[in-house]
Formats: C-alpha cells, sequence, structure tokens
C-alpha cells in the first residue's frame, strides 16, 4: 500500500476492514523499509505504534499538532515500539542506513491496540480483542479472534523474534 504521502510503500500484514485505506480502516498491521530522511505522513484519527526491527534506528522528531510542543525520541531495533497521534507532524532521520520497521495504526475511539513480544509460541487471547501474531523477519503473521478467551498456539512458525498485536474494537 503507498504511504498516504506518496513517498513509499507498506506491506500490510493484516487491516480492518479489508482493503480499507487511511481515511475508512478501524486499524492496520504492516511493515515497511525506509530507505532515506523524510516526513510521515499525517493520519488524522489515527493513533500508530512504530518500532524499527532492522537497522542501526531512527531518531523520530515529532511536533504535537494542538500545543506546538516539539520533540526527538530515538527507536532503535529491539525496542518498546514509539507511539505517537497520527496528526502530529513527525520527521524520521535515519542514523546510519535504512532501517525496516513495523507498523501498526489504530482510529482512535474505534479501536486501541499495543504491542508485546512474544516468549515462545503460546499466548492468551481475551474474548473481546483480535491478536494479530507477527514473525519480524519475515512479517508471517498468524490472527486470532473470537468471542471466547483462549489460549493459542502458533506450531508451524520458526524460532524467531515474534510479537502479538492486541487490538480492541
Amino acid at each position: 500500500m503507498p504511504w498516504k504521502n506518496g513517498l513509499g510503500v507498506s506491506r500490510i500484514i493484516a487491516t480492518d476492514p479489508a482493503g480499507a485505506g487511511f481515511d475508512t480502516m478501524l486499524w492496520q498491521v504492516s511493515g515497511t523499509e525506509i530507505s532515506a530522511d523524510c516526513p510521515f505522513s499525517e493520519l488524522e484519527g489515527l493513533d500508530r505504534l512504530f518500532m524499527v526491527t532492522d537497522g542501526a534506528g531512527v531518531d523520530l522528531t515529532s511536533t504535537n499538532d494542538v500545543s506546538g510542543r516539539t520533540w526527538t525520541a530515538r527507536v532503535a531495533a529491539g525496542q518498546a515500539p514509539y507511539a505517537f497521534r497520527g496528526a502530529w507532524k513527525t520527521s524520521c532521520r535515519l542514523l546510519d542506513g535504512p532501517v525496516k520497521v513495523f507498523n501498526v495504526i489504530a482510529r482512535r475511539g474505534k479501536a486501541s491496540a499495543s504491542i508485546e513480544f512474544l516468549d515462545g509460541n503460546s499466548f492468551t487471547k481475551a474474548a473481546s480483542e483480535i491478536v494479530v501474531a507477527v514473525d519480524l523477519a519475515s512479517l508471517d503473521a498468524w490472527r486470532a479472534e473470537g468471542r471466547t478467551t483462549e489460549t493459542c498456539r502458533i506450531e508451524t512458525a520458526p524460532a524467531g523474534r515474534r510479537v502479538l498485536v492486541r487490538i480492541n474494537p
């Protein structure tokens, strides 16, 4: 899917509703490569989670669209995700070459999302949530949803760095 600002392309891992664009999605899980310093797309009404999965990292400079406050956050591989509002003017400066990143976007007031690292092959899914388990190296994903709380197991996944995206619609 092309970035809203036209400066790159993301690989969509999961989205709701299927095939939705930035103006109609409730949530989206994606991966992309950033190969040059660039501004991020402004995504009004969406909350974003951003993780570097490969490469030296980035400095993200954000300006709050309401207060006008500006700050810079350093995001490196293996760190917890950087959370920010899509309406904030955010620019990305590469620290030392291209990076691969993992993104989760949720429509504020309609869905919320979190990312956690998965140890092992099992996880518990609450009745009210959708869980997308993602292998960060390949971006292979497994989706679990339903009306019951259950323990889920990924049997076919190779060992590696995996995350769980928990979405609460």
